[in-house]
């Protein structure tokens, strides 16, 4: 599954369904492309964008790296059958 970065549009207030409602930060959040956020970005909602630049210095573990998406699963090594 694909993910975009979105943010509110100014003044608004998205809950995430994927994230147990939790509001959208202001800041924006990689969210998947599913039904819900294409129906949002159609209604002006909230709008796609470009996600902020990372950080120059590292921070420690905040709400924001919460909001990443997950890398994807590796694939298991396959066994040859012999």
């Amino acid at each position: 599954m694909t993910s975009i970065y979105v943010k509110p549009s100014p003044g608004g207030r998205v809950r995430m369904p994927e994230r147990n409602s939790m509001p959208m930060p202001e800041s924006g959040a990689w969210v998947p492309r599913i039904d819900f956020y294409e129906r949002l970005l159609i209604g002006g909602d909230v709008v796609e964008c470009d996600p902020p630049p990372p950080a120059s210095e590292p921070a420690g573990p905040d709400e924001s790296s919460a909001l990443e998406p997950p890398p994807p699963p590796a694939e298991a090594p396959r066994k040859s059958r012999g």
